[in-house]
């Protein structure tokens, strides 16, 4: 079932109890984003925010909207499945499988004449960024960021091509933002041209589309490839656009608040610190570029959604887990590689990669390594885990076991000096190699040696590998009979 906008996904949570109203007054201050934050800890639900204090009925936030479930019979990542049409237990693998076979099918959107964003406009001295409840989120953030959870939409200036991506902004005051826009991502290129060119670089901020939008902002997929058609994909029909105000961009015409403005050229304010994805305060305040408000469209009764990026486990850890795997995967099986699985942990914050595979030949894990390193979606992975075909690269159980009994401490580990960092973010790295992205990798080679005879392999002490298979199915046959629940069974 496609989710046609946030209003009709609000409703879906609440049917399967996956939402909370908080109808008591509530400050923007420090306070909406602990609350956030302790659901995420506790795995508690996504939470819509109705009265918040300075601000009429009917301006309201909703948090954790793709944030980690722990309601019983629902997978983790169980809003993450309704988001994209699925039911709320839908097992991780499903849920990859279905995101796979959608993008493979993107759908271009519609431009409709109208739509729900456009019920309310402001442009000029009317324009004013506070008119929101954005939340002060972490004690020490530079300010207060209305797109935690969001979409920036640019346009290349040499090519028709548009990007739909996800970058934190900072209110600075009613009509000006600050960005942080990395080179290494799309956007940071779009802008570097316009500003060698002394050009603005327009863009739109679409807050609060249905739920594939965001989704597909977080995705790192190749240059010139439209967000809009991947998402239009994964909703199984178009995705309805309509035109700006005062911009050559178009939006998603359900979204709850839309920004338009432009990224001034050679201007500079101080934007962070903020609570980053991997779990730190990360970026230190500096001079970063400025996004200027020229109009304001919203929604009667707008919601503003946000993220408390921090510690594990938030949106961008499920979001990651999930995409960045699929991608992955299906990027080495283009290569021709025979991997089985891939899975970015989501405590590991999308720097790590899991993957299990058949070694076709001697030291393997560091093509597989490389290959990964090659792709967009493998940019910011910093440390490669890879065993073999018989370990679940989702099972950390496993995983664990294989690292500390088949890598060798000093041959298995291979760093690998000199590959891109996300600049500024990455806490593991001195100051000046934060500040330009110079980062570091790691292969840990958890795959048996192919130059091993097979005598020398250790066979897993396990009941289908040491017991006779008549053995194992007179166990399993009578485990009832021997007093034991059927749950617990082997």
């Amino acid at each position: 079932m496609a989710v046609r906008d946030l209003r009709e996904f609000v409703a879906l949570l609440e049917q399967h109890e996956e939402i909370q109203r908080v109808q008591e007054e509530v400050d923007w201050n420090l306070e909406m984003g602990a609350i956030i934050r302790r659901c995420y800890d506790i795995g508690g639900p996504a939470v819509l925010f109705e009265n918040v204090r300075d601000y009429p009925k009917g301006f309201r936030a909703l948090g954790a909207s793709l944030g980690p479930s722990r309601r019983p019979g629902h997978s983790l990542y169980a809003r993450m499945a309704m988001a994209l049409g699925l039911a709320p237990d839908t097992p991780l693998r499903g849920i990859m499988d279905h995101y796979l076979e959608r993008k493979e099918k993107p759908i271009k959107p519609t431009l409709v004449k109208n739509g729900p964003c456009k019920e309310n406009i402001l442009s000029g001295k009317d324009v004013d960024l506070l008119k929101f409840p954005s939340p002060l989120i972490h004690g020490g953030d530079g300010g207060r960021y209305i797109g935690t959870w969001h979409t920036v939409i640019t346009k290349d200036p040499d090519s028709s091509w548009v990007n739909w991506g996800m970058y934190r902004l900072m209110i600075q005051d009613r009509n000006t933002l600050g960005c942080l826009f990395p080179l290494q991502q799309h956007i940071g290129q779009m802008y570097q041209k316009c500003e060698a060119r002394n050009l603005p670089l327009p863009a739109a901020v679409a807050i609060g589309a249905q739920p594939v939008v965001p989704i597909v902002s977080c995705v790192q997929l190749p240059p010139y490839v439209n967000e809009a058609d991947i998402a239009g994909g994964l909703q199984g029909e178009p995705i309805p656009l309509v035109k700006c105000e005062t911009l050559d961009l178009e939006v998603p015409a359900t979204a709850e608040i839309v920004l338009e403005g432009e990224v001034l050229p050679h201007e500079r304010k101080t934007e962070g610190p903020f609570g980053e994805y991997m779990g730190y305060e990360a970026g230190k305040s500096s001079p970063k570029p400025v996004f200027r408000v020229h109009a304001i469209t919203y929604r009667d009764d707008p919601i503003l959604t946000f993220s408390n990026m921090g510690m594990p486990i938030h949106e961008s850890q499920t979001v990651t887990a999930l995409i960045k795997s699929a991608e992955v995967y299906a990027e080495l099986r283009k290569l021709g590689l025979p991997i089985k699985g891939v899975y970015y942990p989501p405590y590991a914050v999308g720097h790590m990669a899991v993957v299990s595979t058949e070694t076709p030949f001697i030291n393997f894990a560091k093509r597989v390594a490389h290959s990964i390193w090659a792709t967009k979606p493998g940019l910011f992975t910093y440390y490669i885990v890879v065993v073999d075909a018989d370990v679940d690269p989702t099972n950390m159980d496993e995983v664990l076991h294989a690292v500390t009994t088949k890598c060798h401490p000093v041959n298995g580990i291979h760093p690998v000096s000199h590959i891109p960092g996300f600049p500024v973010l990455l806490p593991f790295l001195p100051p000046k190699e934060r500040l330009l992205g110079d980062a570091a990798g790691v292969i840990f080679d958890c795959t048996w040696p192919k130059d091993w005879p097979p005598e020398s392999i250790p066979v897993k002490a396990t009941l289908e590998n040491l017991w006779p298979k008549e053995i194992q199915e007179k166990v399993l046959g009578k485990w009832e009979k021997y007093g034991f629940k059927k749950n617990e069974s082997l």
